[in-house]
């Protein structure tokens, strides 16, 4: 046996439950049915990297599936969970026109909140029973597992994607996140949770050993596998007061795959920027800074900027007042120099604070000109932008 995160074969006993149901989510219509019988279950823990699991070779989960149903919308716990995730997953992404595959749809709960948030859902999902469900709430279905030959069933590429509660039951996670890789876009973004180990533990709840469950999954063992396969993890949280880990993750498309778009877009930011500086320059029009923080100091460093480009910085920090930026020798200076010495546009520098920053520029300092971001490349916001920040 193996770790199903790691590979490794350094596992040991952590924890041995006898007599446990041989089935524990699934019910059976007679006492006769197979899977009724008890079992003895042994969590095992890998010795490199920490994941908690069962063997998965005594798990027949093919026939487990193929009518098992999840309905999510039978507690109100379970509803304001799922509605708060899909407004955060709107609030991160906007969800209106995004391609989005549920994988392992239960009933369609969740698909029908993100196509009230104007999504297209599709989902895959290997019970006929809980197709049927989820497609009279609108969502595409493939009865199918996710596998290595799901290009052979779903020709789309995806904006992003949403598995809830269920890669705790596969076997073989590193192929199924593999095969998950196979059918979205590269950068698409993705929400994935799973039950909490660390729940279990704390709460003492020896009844969450679930014999048809194969992994137990902590926030940090969560984290490896999703970086392992290519998932660059975003943000983690846990929900549901606790049930389950999660976390938002951008797919990579391949390995280190942010990190090699990172190295062959930054000509692309240099350039942009140094022309959208050199229009403003060929105009005869002015333009300044707002945010003498490392991020300022190191974008008109390495751009070329120079007091004849940039006519000063603002910065509130009166510690900053009369000195000079490394690199371009820019001067920083107060914000009442917006007013003092106008100019036709500024750069925000502090791309978290751009909001705040705009609506001090206009509404304290009287600024009526362009507003330059620099993230995800340099650009001006249009006046629908500037207007709604102005707003919000």
């Amino acid at each position: 046996m193996k770790c199903i995160v790691c590979e490794s074969t350094d596992i040991e006993v952590a924890f041995h439950l006898e007599n446990g149901p041989r089935y524990a989510q699934k019910l059976l219509d007679s006492p006769d049915d197979k899977g009724g019988d008890r079992m003895d279950v042994k969590l095992y823990k890998c010795c490199d990297c920490g994941m908690i699991q069962i063997d998965p070779d005594t798990l027949e989960h093919d026939e487990y599936f193929e009518d098992y149903l999840m309905s999510r919308s039978c507690t109100e716990l379970y509803v304001q969970y799922d509605n708060e995730l899909t407004d955060t997953l709107d609030e991160k992404y906007g969800l209106k026109g995004q391609n989005i595959v549920e994988v392992g749809c239960g009933d369609g709960f969740f698909g029908e909140l993100l196509i009230q948030r104007g999504a297209a859902v599709s989902a895959i999902e290997p019970s006929a029973t809980a197709c049927a469900l989820a497609e009279k709430r609108g969502v595409t279905c493939y009865n199918t597992f996710l596998n290595d030959t799901i290009t052979d069933q779903v020709s789309d590429r995806f904006d992003g994607f949403v598995t809830k509660q269920v890669m705790d039951l596969i076997k073989d996670p590193n192929e199924f996140l593999a095969s998950l890789g196979k059918i979205l876009k590269p950068g698409a973004w993705g929400l994935i949770d799973v039950p909490s180990w660390t729940k279990t533990l704390l709460d003492m709840r020896y009844y969450d050993v679930l014999p048809d469950r194969v992994g137990y999954y902590t926030a940090k063992t969560l984290v490896e596998i999703m970086e392992r396969n290519h998932f660059h993890v975003v943000e983690v949280f846990h929900g549901a007061e606790g049930e389950y880990v999660g976390a938002y993750v951008v797919y990579e498309g391949e390995k280190e795959g942010l990190l090699k778009r990172f190295n062959n877009e930054f000509e692309e930011f240099n350039d942009r920027f140094t022309s959208l500086m050199k229009e403003y320059s060929d105009a005869g029009k002015k333009v300044a800074a707002w945010g003498a923080g490392a991020k300022g100091v190191t974008i008109f460093s390495f751009s070329g900027m120079t007091p004849e480009t940039i006519a000063y910085v603002v910065d509130k920090d009166d510690f900053k007042w009369n000195k000079y930026l490394p690199g371009s020798k820019l001067k920083v200076v107060s914000p009442d120099t917006v007013k003092e010495q106008p100019v036709d546009a500024v750069i925000i520098t502090g791309v978290m604070f751009y909001k705040e920053i705009t609506r001090q520029l206009v509404n304290d300092y009287g600024f009526s000109g362009d507003v330059i971001l620099l993230s995800p490349m340099p650009r001006v916001l249009t006046r629908e932008e500037l207007d709604a920040v102005l707003k919000s």
